[in-house]
């Protein structure tokens, strides 16, 4: 009689028992997939920066001196190309923020240019991690860009001769990083 009672008394236990188990076990299957996003960083762009970025100092942005066949045809020229082709690491500086994030900076600068984009290949942005593209006040920025299809990225135009590029990754993953400043666009004034 006693294995009787027994049996109805797991079957009733059963489902609760399952359920349980199905749950702890789902819990430690999205724990292990979903580290937890990292805290966020400090604003960006912010003017007050612990460590001056280098300048790169482009040539000056001037309209091109052409005279098209036909004097009433409008310029298709709408910005002049200042190459570079440098690894953005290695032209900018890294500093520690807080919150466990580095920041990576350079400042761009090109005389009488309206606006200023910039043009990167190659790019390798770690988990968490975001470019901006800053005016030297901290007042206007574009981004932020957290993806890079095909290894490239384009900025938005930003207003001003001189601009400022910040990435902003992760302390522990910062080493990641990894872009080539292809090209900076100056518009004309």
């Amino acid at each position: 009689m006693t294995r009787v009672r027994t049996l109805p008394t797991l079957a009733a236990l059963l489902p609760a028992l399952l359920l349980a188990g199905c749950q702890s076990w789902q819990g430690s299957e999205t724990a292990e997939a979903e580290a937890p996003p990292p805290p966020a960083p400090a604003p960006a762009c912010d003017a007050s920066l612990k460590l001056q970025p280098p300048v790169l100092r482009l040539p000056r942005t001037d309209a091109p001196k052409r005279v098209p066949a036909d004097k009433n045809a409008p310029s298709v020229d709408i910005s002049q190309i200042h190459t570079v082709n440098r690894p953005l690491q290695d032209i900018g500086v890294w500093s520690e923020a807080a919150g466990g994030w580095s920041v990576l900076t350079l400042q761009l600068g090109s005389e009488r240019a309206r606006s200023l984009a910039v043009r990167l290949h190659d790019v390798h942005l770690p988990k968490g991690s975001a470019l901006w593209l800053c005016s030297v006040d901290g007042k206007l920025r574009q981004g932020p860009y957290t993806d890079a299809p095909d290894g490239e990225l384009w900025t938005t135009a930003l207003s001003g001769a001189q601009a400022r590029i910040e990435v902003w990754a992760p302390t522990a993953s910062h080493g990641a990083f990894s872009a080539l400043l292809t090209d900076v666009y100056g518009s004309y004034r």
